[in-house]
């Protein structure tokens, strides 16, 4: 049986859950399988969570890239920018979104706030109604934003199970796995 800590939190991912329609999760993978290339881009804990989104889609056999990392190219017109922010207002994140669209760059952008700067001057992809560090809807008791954070993954992973369904993708995924362990 789970602690009380962990049923709290699994019970606050489940009615976040009951707001991410399956279209969402589809629209995400659309945006995905259009794009020869996708890069990643977000800061703080929601940048790792975007980092493992990478990582499943490189071992898929996508390429895959992490904004700010030594070895990411340039993006170009016709790739894809995936963009993660609680709040919808991180710098560098609504930054990046400006630049891309001006530079015809294709996005897909995650958040939790309808009101946001990404929301009001993007088409949301995704819309994970969570609590922002700096904000307080009364949907989390969590610290810091961590319901968005942990629904992060969950839409990520969902995503990589819906697309990963049939075929030889699993063997493809294992062959991809670092291997220098």
């Amino acid at each position: 049986m789970a602690s009380k800590e962990a049923s709290i939190i699994l019970d606050e991912l489940e009615k976040t859950f009951d707001a991410v329609s399956d279209t969402q999760i589809d629209a995400l993978i659309d945006k995905v399988n259009a794009h020869q290339r996708i890069f990643v881009y977000a800061t703080g804990r929601s940048g790792l969570m975007v980092k493992t989104f990478a990582m499943r889609l490189m071992q898929m056999g996508r390429t895959a890239f992490v904004v700010g990392e030594t070895t990411t190219p340039s993006i170009q017109p016709g790739d894809l920018l995936v963009l993660a922010s609680s709040s919808g207002t991180t710098k560098s994140v609504c930054d990046y979104a400006d630049s891309a669209a001006k530079s015809g760059i294709d996005l897909a952008i995650i958040t939790s706030d309808a009101e946001s700067y990404l929301s009001s001057n993007f088409d949301v992809t995704v819309s994970v109604r969570a609590d922002s560090k700096n904000s307080s809807g009364g949907n989390s008791i969590q610290p810091m934003g961590s319901l968005f954070e942990q629904a992060l993954l969950v839409v990520f992973d969902a995503a990589i199970l819906k697309m990963s369904q049939g075929g030889d993708t699993a063997q493809r995924m294992r062959s991809n796995h670092a291997n220098l362990e």
